[in-house]
């Protein structure tokens, strides 16, 4: 490091460890967010489109809040983005409902799982644009099991708007009659099997009566299938109805078609119930529904695991079947062939185009135009639909701009992060990669931690010359599972790792032989799942020597690259979640360390010592960037509370003053877990979520 640099950093720290100096500012500057685009990878449990505008179609995910196509590009529009962390329970929706009526009114039945809060009945009367909350406030669980992917729990009368029921997994059946703003419960309706409750309402045709008699029906799991007509006030559960009714569906003739999870397809009609089940190899069936145009054309989906499930066509009210054969005309480079109909979760008849069909599985939602031809040609509406859950990232500062681990479909390699990878990483056999880290003298070094499911069952180091474009296998430690990476700043082969499971240790010829580290802290990560958020393991970035770990209010550094520990600080910090230590960039001994809700701390020293940021009131997040023009120092990153404001900032002057760059309708509040700053691009920023995947922040 150069004198002028010394000096610029000697002066920033004389600043920022002054006891007591509380004179920062925090202004605001515009910034773009949008997705890095990865393409779907999320499982969609819902579509529903309006019966009266084309093209007005919306889709609900377990974990990514609702989405609104784009008839112009067939993208998705995500719609919870201005619901902040203190609401990202919200991001699940179990449920949605259009008011025929009113294409600008849509009902969300919100909530991830019925263990956190809040979970509500949100309404928008502008297409989602902005919601409010309707303080019915019962436990959804759109993430919650298998009944996720079964019918809307919202019904809005098809001619009266002020009519909105809604069904709840634990409490039962509720009805508003003032558009939502009051509700009551109909207590003629049990409440099912606890958690899992009402899970599908739809209103159907009662022939031959006045338009505005119609007939209401709710699957009650566990019990059966409850009606009603005109007011609502008579209920009556059908009998011989399937007790465990998946989806709904109705005819114009007044037929009722509902699928099971563990009986098949049934149809009632005149009082009476047959048994259409289109394959007797199959009993699990979610997606039902009827061609408006056509009473007798029918689809019922296939919902089990794997992929490539069928879907079955009658032209005969069910009384006969024959398998979809499905051909996919497009899709993300990366998909595997078995991201296709699995999970299938519902399947629907677009009403404004005749052939029209929408289906939506695991990993997105697809379209044919064809449904009636030999062979139906489906395109993946991927673009904009992204939901795939961070688990980790990295912006090395040359090669790709940004490496992203996430579950379930293992991690991608960006070079443009405007455009879905081709491939995602060679990690043979894993589905999740947990943790990456790079050399900072030569970035085509990289190492990377991936695992065969959530508990690392199998878990294996990676490692790549090429800026992670090939990766080769390394044997791991036995018992060893899960963890965090920290790469030499400046040696090629030395490579530490803190597992979740295990000892800590240390590589010297890049994975090939480990060997245990004297006075290394165990158990800094914590947890036993690939949902465990700290990153208390950092490599400085200067010293290829030194490494740091935090653990339990203490800062553990080696300065013979990991082969002894000590405790640098005798002051203990305090507590807090989620833990992250970063080195800064050219700064030697420079480094952050965030406690959550306690704070920021920061040390020149390599944390001999501490001082604490008096502004920042909160630091979820935090992550060190390539530096402003003409200076030295990074670029500073925070997702918290800044000067009694929360939302994300910069900071250019490591800490002294930050700057605000997301607004209100953009919160990014679905429970942010990781942040990154890229390396080569001065303002740009990374936050990855828990099922809005990972967003980028660039200055305007």
């Amino acid at each position: 490091m150069d004198w002028r640099k010394m000096l610029g950093t000697l002066l920033t720290f004389v600043v920022l460890l002054l006891p007591g100096n509380t004179a920062y500012a925090v202004s605001s500057e515009s910034y773009t967010w949008k997705n890095v685009s990865i393409g779907g990878g999320g499982y969609v449990t819902g579509i529903v489109i309006h019966p009266s505008e084309p093209d007005l179609v919306y889709i609900r995910t377990d974990v990514g809040g609702a989405y609104r196509l784009d008839p112009n590009d067939s993208s998705w529009i995500p719609l919870m983005d201005g619901l902040g962390p203190e609401q990202s329970n919200l991001y699940g929706i179990d449920g949605i409902a259009l008011d025929p009526q009113n294409p600008d009114i849509v009902y969300v039945a919100a909530g991830k799982t019925g263990s956190a809060s809040p979970s509500d009945i949100l309404k928008s009367t502008d297409r989602g644009n902005t919601w409010s909350r309707t303080n019915l406030n019962k436990r959804n669980e759109a993430n919650g099991n298998v009944e996720r992917a079964m019918g809307e729990s919202i019904a809005v009368h098809p001619n009266l708007s002020n009519i909105v029921y809604a069904g709840t997994r634990y409490d039962g059946l509720y009805r508003s009659q003032d558009a939502g703003q009051t509700w009551s419960k109909v207590n003629e309706v049990p409440a099912g099997t606890s958690g899992k409750g009402i899970r599908s309402l739809i209103f159907g045709s009662v022939p031959g009566a006045t338009n505005l008699e119609t007939a209401l029906y709710v699957g009650v799991m566990g019990v059966g299938i409850y009606e009603t007509r005109g007011e609502g006030s008579i209920w009556n559960l059908i009998p011989g109805s399937p007790t465990h009714p998946a989806r709904l569906a109705t005819g114009q003739d007044g037929s009722l078609y509902v699928t099971t999870p563990n009986n098949g397809v049934h149809r009632y009609k005149d009082g009476s119930w047959s048994n259409i089940t289109p394959n007797a190899a199959y009993t699990s069936y979610y997606g039902i529904d009827i061609d408006p145009h056509n009473d007798s054309h029918l689809l019922a989906a296939v919902r089990t695991s794997g992929g490539q499930l069928p879907l079955y066509r009658s032209i005969d009210r069910g009384e006969s079947w024959t398998l979809v054969n499905k051909a996919q005309t497009s899709k993300p480079g990366w998909w595997q062939p078995n991201m296709f109909f699995s999970a299938t979760s519902t399947v629907v008849f677009d009403p404004h185009h005749a052939g029209t069909v929408y289906s939506a599985d695991w990993f997105g939602v697809y379209r044919t135009r064809d449904i009636g031809t030999l062979w139906t040609k489906w395109e993946t509406l991927s673009k904009g639909h992204e939901e795939v859950v961070a688990l980790t990232g990295a912006t090395p500062p040359d090669g790709a701009a940004l490496f992203t681990g996430v579950a379930h479909v293992i991690g991608f390699r960006h070079m443009d992060v405007n455009a879905s990878p081709a491939t995602r990483l060679e990690m043979s056999s894993m589905r999740e990669m947990v943790s990456v880290d790079y050399h900072e003298a030569n970035p085509q070094y990289v190492a990377f931690i991936g695992s065969d499911d959530w508990y690392g069952t199998v878990t294996r180091m990676f490692v790549s010359s090429d800026n992670g474009q090939t990766l080769e296998a390394r044997p791991v430690p036995a018992g060893s599972k899960l963890g965090r990476l920290a790469y030499s700043a400046t040696d090629l082969n030395t490579i530490l790792w803190f597992p979740q499971s295990g000892s800590p240790v240390r590589t010297t010829d890049r994975g090939a032989t480990w060997e245990a580290m004297t006075g290394a802290p165990t158990g800094t990560v914590g947890g036993s799942m690939i949902f465990s958020y700290n990153h208390p393991v950092a490599a400085d970035r200067v010293n290829g020597s030194k490494f740091y770990a935090y653990k339990s209010g203490y800062l553990h550094v080696s300065s013979d690259a990991g082969q002894s520990w000590s405790i640098a600080n005798q002051t203990p910090l305090p507590g807090g979640s989620p833990v992250k230590v970063e080195a800064a960039p050219g700064m030697e001994g420079v480094l952050w360390i965030s406690l959550g809700a306690n704070g920021l701390y920061v040390s020149a020293n390599s944390g001999a010592s501490f001082t604490k940021l008096d502004q920042i009131k909160e630091a979820r997040l935090f992550a060190f960037g390539k530096a402003a023009p003409g200076q030295t120092q990074p670029a500073a990153f925070i997702y918290g509370e800044v000067g009694g404001m929360k939302g994300i900032f910069r900071s250019d002057d490591m800490g002294s003053t930050w700057i605000q760059i997301n607004s209100p309708q953009m919160q990014i509040g679905n429970e942010p877990q990781v942040m990154v700053a890229d390396r080569q691009e001065y303002g740009k920023v990374y936050i990855g979520t828990n099922g809005r995947g990972f967003m980028a922040g660039t200055k305007d």
